[in-house]
């Protein structure tokens, strides 16, 4: 089922290195099909370029920060920023089928800063 939201009930905390590199395996082949399919030398084929040159790019930062140990809220941070990055290269396909509701985008790096946020909102009121 395709993701209905642009967000996800995930946290940075939940998220591995092995999200990344799925995300990561999803994009490319569909970059490069469309690449396959460009005239050779056309702005498109170009800018496919470009894009897979974004990905692999925004790929190793992102991969960078999650094979970091020990965690710490700092690095969450850093993941949460890094993840959302990644993601929005992806967002173009998130109402595909095939797509993960995984894939999306995060709010926040831990369960204590979601509970955290719920306890402001509950504030506000």
């Amino acid at each position: 089922m395709p993701a209905t939201t642009l967000y996800s009930n995930l946290t940075a905390e939940d998220l591995t290195l092995g999200d990344v590199d799925a995300l990561v395996g999803y994009l490319t082949p569909r970059l490069e099909k469309a690449k396959e399919d460009a005239p050779r030398g056309s702005d498109v084929s170009r800018a496919l370029s470009t894009l897979r040159r974004l990905l692999e790019a925004q790929a190793e930062d992102t991969r960078s920060v999650f094979a970091v140990a020990p965690v710490t809220e700092n690095l969450l941070d850093a993941r949460k920023r890094q993840w959302n990055n990644l993601t929005r290269l992806a967002l173009a396909w998130h109402t595909k089928d095939d797509f993960s509701d995984r894939w999306n985008l995060i709010h926040y790096r831990d369960a204590a800063a979601v509970a955290e946020a719920a306890a402001w909102r509950l504030s506000r009121l």
